[in-house]
């Protein structure tokens, strides 16, 4: 059972010492109470007092313990499975986390860590209870064996009728949580189109009757009919004890002869775990809800067993570096199974195996592959000076040049891309999308990319370029062909190492109110001259590394994203449809001059763009149709192609 699997994973110590406590506390209430029934019937016992009194403070004692184990038990509950949560999707593949969607993992994150929490509070009064019901049994037996009998086939009778009903009511409990999920989802439309919904009524109207209430009342009959089950089985269960009672009570001394005091003892016990049982028959929907809570969570592989390793090993990220790859391809699939073969993320081997992919020799890391000179040398990599290891504040921080257009003697022609692609022959209609109920394909892809060259990736919407670019950044693992950095294959082994390279400002980026993971003693100085250049200095101000607001237009957001950018220092720039959102000035001021210095400091620099008049600037240019190379373009130091 994963409810019981996951108990033993929190805290198996703990989780021991709280059941211990709940059933040695049981124990003691069957030992009190067949003690009253004793003092009740037999007159004053020699000690009586003394064995009550001991027997009292036992079950007190052991009862605390069992709830202070409770109280830490539910809190570390709720940290062990945040905490872990998180961990798990900052290991899972990107592509896995983009197909689940926010909304479900939301719900992760607060419903089912919610039930998750109740289910592990309720265990340990469970367990008093059922050894309160088990000590009460024997006790039964120490009575008479023909009521014990008796007493036992009731019950298992009625567990076995309840059980019945139990199942049909956790089949609409899992329907009810998959409908949390679309109710989520709806909640999230809400807040995110609330301008849009305030601007048309009709539209409006039509999301709360249609989408969200839709939804909302779906949810409510599940959770109606779910608990409708659970009384039923509530009911039944007082049903088949008040049935036992009677039944021994007034039916059974008919034919058999049984003792008064027999008889006024079971009664006294029988009603005695009435109230254990109950408890136990009420909190069954809570470990129900529980399971289905954990089932859920191994349908999205968020596998709370299963953590990386990766955030503890040292990585060291290389000063300068070459970027090859050899007939890469990615195949993006829309929709997949909620459970990807082990080993297998999405489909996908999680990078395509060492010696020869499709037939293709490994990429030669030695020698001039593709016409390119071997990696060169620390120092000057092809007439660039030294990569720098204290940022970027030697240059763009501190020479940013005013906010004025080159002269037009340095101006370059915009590149003229041919009609049709440069491997089918004149007049032939272009290849058809590569699309189709498998995925989207993306490549073959091959090239040779040195320290100090800017490349351009363009082409038309869905062409594929922002997958290429989580493609280059190893944020989605190969299909098929080899990757390599500064002459070392990319595997599943060293991926986390190769990320460390790129620093990226992707079209839809997220801007953190904080620089993480930065340790320098002049942070703030440093972060406010980068505001300055980029004239944000009016709009935003840092204290210890925070921040004062990140609630600006989308270019100034986009501007902080860069400053970001501009700490991390790596040897591998991304940016994606990055002036997109700019004014005019700073446009020219990213193609003209940051892009250029980012060069000029020996960086690898890829944008996706598709502003035409700065196509000249590039060194290589790639253009993508249908995930397929259109054409691939490299500029010479003249401008021509």
């Amino acid at each position: 059972m994963e409810f019981l699997r996951f108990l033993l994973a929190i805290s198996w110590k703990h989780i021991t010492i709280a059941i211990v406590a709940g059933l040695v506390s049981g124990v003691g209430n069957a030992l009190l109470i067949s003690l009253i029934n004793r003092e009740v019937h037999e007159g004053h016992a020699v000690n009586a007092l003394q064995y009550f009194s001991i027997l009292a403070i036992f079950i007190i004692v052991t009862s605390m313990i069992s709830q202070f184990m409770l109280i830490f038990l539910s809190q570390n509950a709720i940290y062990e499975l945040r905490v872990k949560l998180s961990k798990n999707i900052l290991s899972s593949p990107l592509e896995h986390l983009e197909r689940l969607k926010e909304n479900r993992l939301l719900v992760s994150f607060t419903d089912d860590v919610h039930t998750l929490t109740h289910a592990v509070a309720s265990v340990p009064n469970i367990c008093v209870d059922f050894a309160t019901v088990v000590g009460c049994f024997v006790y039964f037996a120490w009575l008479s064996n023909a009521l014990f009998v008796l007493t036992i086939a009731s019950t298992v009778s009625a567990i076995w009728f309840v059980q019945t009903i139990l199942n049909k009511a956790e089949r609409l409990f899992f329907k009810s949580r998959e409908e949390e999920d679309t109710l989520f989802k709806d909640f999230k439309a809400l807040m995110s189109g609330i301008k849009e919904l305030k601007l048309n009524q009709s539209k409006r109207q039509a999301f709360m009757e249609k989408e969200l209430q839709s939804s909302a009342v779906r949810l409510r009959q599940l959770n109606t009919k779910a608990m409708k089950r659970f009384a039923i089985a509530n009911g039944f269960g007082q049903l088949s004890q008040f049935l036992s009672l009677g039944f021994i009570l007034f039916i059974l001394p008919l034919f058999l002869d049984i003792p008064l005091t027999m008889l006024a003892a079971y009664v006294l016990i029988g009603t005695f775990i009435a109230l254990p049982m109950q408890n136990m028959l009420n909190r069954i929907p809570e470990l129900v809800r529980g399971n289905i809570a954990l089932r859920k969570i191994e349908r999205m592989k968020l596998s709370l067993s299963s953590l990386s390793e990766a955030d503890t090993l040292v990585l060291s990220i290389s000063p300068s570096c070459q970027l090859q790859f050899q007939a890469v391809t990615y195949l993006y699939h829309p929709e997949l199974p909620p459970f990807p073969p082990e080993g297998s993320p999405e489909g996908h081997p999680p990078f395509p195996p060492e010696g020869s992919p499709e037939g293709h020799p490994p990429f030669p890391p030695e020698g001039s592959p593709e016409g390119h000179p071997p990696f060169p040398p620390e120092g000057s990599p092809e007439g660039h000076p030294p990569f720098p290891h204290n940022g970027l504040s030697q240059g763009f921080a501190n020479s940013l040049p005013a906010l004025a257009p080159e002269s037009p003697s340095s101006e370059k022609k915009p590149i003229p891309f041919p009609s049709h692609p440069p491997y089918s022959q004149k007049g032939n209609p272009p290849p058809p999308p590569r699309t189709d109920e498998k995925g989207f394909l993306l490549g073959p892809i091959s090239f040779s990319w040195q320290p100090g060259e800017l490349i351009f990736i363009i082409g038309g919407n869905g062409s594929g370029k922002s997958t290429l670019a989580k493609l280059i950044t190893g944020l989605y693992p190969p299909l098929s062909g080899a990757i390599y950095l500064n002459g070392k294959r990319i595997t599943q082994d060293n991926v986390e190492w190769y990320r460390q390279h790129f620093s990226a400002i992707f079209y839809d980026f997220y801007l953190f109110d904080s620089f993480l993971g930065f340790d320098r003693p002049n942070l703030d100085q440093e972060v406010e001259n980068y505001l300055m250049q980029l004239q944000l200095a009016h709009k935003v101000t840092v204290k210890n590394g925070v921040l004062s607001t990140t609630e600006l237009s989308q270019g100034q957001r986009k501007r902080l994203a860069l400053l970001t950018a501009y700490l991390e220092d790596r040897p591998i720039y991304v940016f994606d449809e990055w002036a997109a959102d700019q004014e005019p000035r700073f446009r020219e001021l990213f193609y003209k001059q940051i892009l250029l210095q980012l060069k000029e400091r020996g960086k690898i620099v890829i944008v996706i763009s598709h502003d035409e008049r700065y196509f000249h600037l590039a060194d290589h240019i790639i253009k993508l149709d249908y995930g397929a190379v259109e054409s691939e373009q490299t500029v010479q130091q003249s401008g021509s192609l």
